[in-house]
């Protein structure tokens, strides 16, 4: 008879029930510690179908992912793999989901629970058939999985062509192919835009393959090359979607939004004994700097009050004293600037995005702040490292935020993407506008 594991992670995972070493069961969590545990509590109500695999299990074992979307994805690549008799008995093969996509020269995407090509035909009108991704096990997951992932790479749904714009190609969803009735402008519109619309459905077939690492890093290069040869235009889309992919992945809940609100008293108790002060802390500020190589240089600022995004204290800033891709001195030069306005109200902790460096730019332009305001003196400034997620402090301790409370981990990481996402938004906007004049 199985037995229960130890120091299980609460963490998002696959784990899998073994006979002698064969799979004859796998599952997602969203919490590995917790759903693992409710297969060994003493209770009449697991179901006959449970009770009979944990019967004949012999081992179970798991694999801690990032995210929900891993575990989802993860799950799908493990069943296709071992074909696990209890997946079968538990669940009907109907009751699965799949991702299909037509081939087509502009191919769409739709959610199916039967794989064939008369499906694709019924659901998309698609007479060469489809590629089918899965198995999925959860379809609301799934279709908020790609509902998330439609913001990072835009895909088409519709079944015909139309003559107005469709909503999704109006709020960046579609990239608007269908949208052309116009015979010559179709074709001059459509031979251009074929290759990129092609690459965007590879980049979303290796997120549902699971090759999510490898995608990432061809993207990398491929900024990086773009830069070099100064098509800033095309290293901004890519460095979006780049941002986008990681800012997806990151968060363990993303399936269902992060939302330290109602858990704020628990989550302050564990925040102020990791920073090691009894200062109650409400309004956490996180900062970003966003530019391609040093155009356009923005800053941003973003509150967070009792764990929840206060949108109506968000700042922006246009870099003004710094010249070039200078990350830690426009860090310096957006503290300096934020702290000339105690209107704003001063918060307990600020975030930084980065490193040591940042955190020493940070501190060295509260210190001049502090001149003025001895209450500045008082905030706890903090940088939190993308690659690692490790927490610098002030005190020099380099906190390892995997170790530390789930809560922790999420909040800070969800302040941390929403300064990205704010400073890029308006690096994004100055960036247009500068093309748009250049172009008269």
């Amino acid at each position: 008879m199985v037995t229960k594991p130890t120091a299980i992670p609460a963490y998002p995972g696959v784990y899998i029930f073994r006979r002698d070493g064969t799979p004859i069961y796998v599952g997602k969590a969203a919490n590995l510690k917790t759903r693992l545990g409710s297969y060994f509590q003493k209770r009449p109500n697991l179901g006959t179908k449970t009770e009979r695999m944990l019967a004949e299990a012999t081992s179970v074992d798991f694999e801690r992912v990032v995210s929900e979307i891993d575990a989802l994805i993860k799950e799908a690549e493990l069943i296709k793999k071992f074909h696990p008799r209890f997946n079968v008995i538990m669940r009907d093969d109907k009751n699965y989901s799949f991702v299909g996509i037509t081939k087509e020269p502009f191919p769409r995407i739709f959610v199916t629970h039967q794989p064939t090509d008369a499906e694709a035909k019924r659901r998309a009108g698609a007479k060469g058939g489809a590629s089918y991704y899965g198995p999925f096990t959860s379809a609301s997951e799934l279709h908020m999985a790609l509902k998330l992932l439609r913001r990072v790479f835009p895909y088409c749904t519709c079944k015909q062509p139309h003559k107005r714009p469709c909503l999704n190609s109006q709020i960046g969803r579609c990239p608007g192919v269908c949208c052309i009735t116009d015979p010559r402008a179709r074709f001059k519109k459509l031979a251009h835009a074929r290759a990129q619309y092609r690459r965007t459905i590879r980049k979303i077939i290796a997120v549902l393959k699971g090759d999510r690492q490898r995608l990432m890093q061809s993207l990398k290069r491929e900024m990086a090359r773009a830069a070099r040869t100064e098509r800033y235009e095309e290293a901004a889309r890519l460095r979006d979607e780049l941002s986008g992919l990681e800012s997806l992945f990151e968060h363990r809940t993303v399936i269902r939004r992060p939302d330290a609100g109602p858990l704020w008293q628990e989550t302050e108790a564990h925040l102020r004994v990791m920073l090691g002060t009894d200062m109650p802390i409400s309004r956490i500020e996180g900062y970003d700097i966003s530019n391609i190589s040093g155009t356009e240089a923005t800053g941003s600022m973003v509150v967070f009050t009792d764990g929840r995004p206060d949108k109506s204290q968000y700042r922006k800033f246009r870099i003004k004293t710094v010249v070039g891709p200078n990350d830690v001195a426009s860090h310096g030069e957006v503290l300096r600037r934020r702290f000339t306005h105690p209107e704003w109200h001063y918060p307990q902790l600020v975030v930084m995005d980065g490193g040591k460096p940042q955190l020493n730019a940070a501190l060295a332009a509260l210190k001049d702040s502090a001149k003025r305001d001895k209450i500045i003196g008082r905030v706890i400034v903090t940088a939190l490292a993308k690659r690692e997620e490790i927490l610098f402090t002030a005190d020099g301790r380099s906190i390892r935020l995997a170790n530390e409370h789930p809560a922790l981990f999420n909040l800070f990481r969800f302040i941390r993407n929403e300064s990205h996402r704010f400073a890029q938004a308006y690096h994004h906007k100055l960036r247009q506008k500068f093309y748009a004049a250049s172009s008269r």
